[in-house]
């Protein structure tokens, strides 16, 4: 069932149209003033606006697996949109009612996770039932309405439902979970119940980081304010094109997981990175970036000059490392595959996010005095480690599919090219 899928778009798209919402959604949140109520619209925006660029090309080429069905009746079309509207209430809010049980996610830090899903759930119950009418008319899918986890949790309901009146074993009515396109779809819905507060919770910080170093009245050092203007500015173009990946999975939006990691190891080095494992895997390996403290007498050479030039090439290889991450727009997401990006920087290595992020926290971090100490170096060194065991274990996962494989010979070195 897992029929060729439409490629990715070029990077190019990708980046300026989140260029584009993200410097409109600053804009517009310094217009307006920054609302608890609407911090996720930013994200809203560029999940329609990547959409939008869907459906053109799926309307444009004509060869698309998503097509516009216009032979479903009235009576099929309300039917099937409100069997998946149903079974999607209940899993948001059993999600919801989830996060709220969870010491984990009891603090007041955690408000922004809880609002989100009181906001979604209440423009659900309104939007929910046109939006599937629209979704199953307008971007029709056989291969997709076998993925679609609302047509799995109904399948699996009735088969479970048709053992149980037939008088079948336990093991046999609860051997339907364990078919590997059904385990995927609850190993998704846990890799998303995992991330969406690391991402939703990253939002509203970076955004405010963002007006208050752009609003800020400058002083003698006001490149360097402009230097941390333009930085938060990139960081938050990252966090809002990956909450659109991990908070959404939509046909519109062209992500649908084909396949989830199914390996602990797999799941155990992705999640270390990120709350609340990375507490853990910081208090075992010391993060080179803390070292930074922005002071000159901390600095290896204890120049201005220096400190600027510096600065300066840091932010060049942040700007290569955010091009490199959205350029997978909504289909950056760990542990799983939706579409395979095979062009801009993935031209040249198979996985530039990790060769940039490496060499990113080496110049933040290098030119400081404490770093070049056994501990810092050691903390350096294991979390390179970790985010190339990322890497290996994404290949291990994606090499058994033939277009990556195609695509290994094609890009042949990982991380430098010419070289690794």
């Amino acid at each position: 069932m897992d029929n060729p899928r439409p490629a990715a778009l070029r990077p190019h798209f990708y980046v300026s149209t989140n260029l584009l919402v993200t410097a409109g959604s600053v804009y517009a949140i310094s217009l307006f003033g920054l609302h608890q109520d609407y911090f996720f619209l930013p994200v809203l925006v560029l999940a329609v606006a990547y959409a939008l660029l869907y459906f053109v090309r799926q309307c444009r080429d004509g060869h698309s697996h998503f097509h516009i069905d216009q032979s479903l009746s009235v009576e099929s079309l309300f039917r099937r949109a409100l069997a998946r509207y149903l079974v999607w209430l209940v899993v948001l809010y059993g999600g919801d009612q989830l996060y709220q049980l969870i010491p984990l996610y009891a603090g007041p830090e955690h408000d922004s996770t809880h609002q989100f899903f009181d906001i979604f759930l209440h423009w659900y119950l309104w939007l929910g039932l046109p939006y599937f009418a629209l979704t199953l008319t307008f971007k029709a899918s056989r291969t997709e309405d076998f993925y679609d986890p609302a047509v799995r949790f109904i399948h699996m309901g009735k088969q479970m439902l048709l053992r149980t009146l037939r008088g079948d074993s336990t093991h046999s009515i609860f051997y339907v979970l364990h078919k590997p396109y059904n385990r995927k779809v609850f190993l998704n819905l846990l890799m998303r119940a995992y991330f969406i507060p690391v991402m939703v919770e990253q939002i509203i910080p970076t955004a405010m980081n963002t007006l208050d170093l752009l609003y800020r009245q400058l002083t003698d050092y006001q490149w360097l304010t402009l230097f941390f203007m333009l930085s938060a500015m990139l960081w938050l173009l990252d966090v809002i094109n990956a909450a659109v990946a991990y908070t959404l999975e939509s046909r519109w939006l062209e992500n649908r997981s084909r396949s989830v990691d199914l390996t602990p190891g797999g799941w155990l080095v992705c999640l270390s990175v990120y709350f609340p494992l990375n507490e853990v895997t910081s208090s075992l390996f010391t993060f080179a970036p803390f070292v930074a403290s922005g002071r000159i007498d901390d600095l290896l050479i204890g120049s201005v000059t220096f400190f600027y030039v510096v600065k300066v090439l840091e932010l060049g290889i942040q700007v290569c490392h955010i091009y490199s991450d959205t350029s997978l727009g909504p289909s950056v997401a760990n542990i799983t595959l939706k579409k395979l990006q095979t062009r801009g920087p993935y031209a040249l290595i198979r996985h530039p996010g990790t060769t940039t992020k490496l060499l990113l926290w080496l110049v933040q971090s290098a030119i400081y005095r404490k770093f070049w100490t056994m501990k810092v170096l050691f903390g350096y060194f294991m979390w390179g480690v970790i985010y190339v065991l990322r890497a290996l274990t994404e290949e291990r996962h994606l090499s058994k599919f033939a277009e990556y494989q195609a695509y290994r010979k094609k890009v042949k070195y990982r991380f430098i090219p010419g070289l690794f």
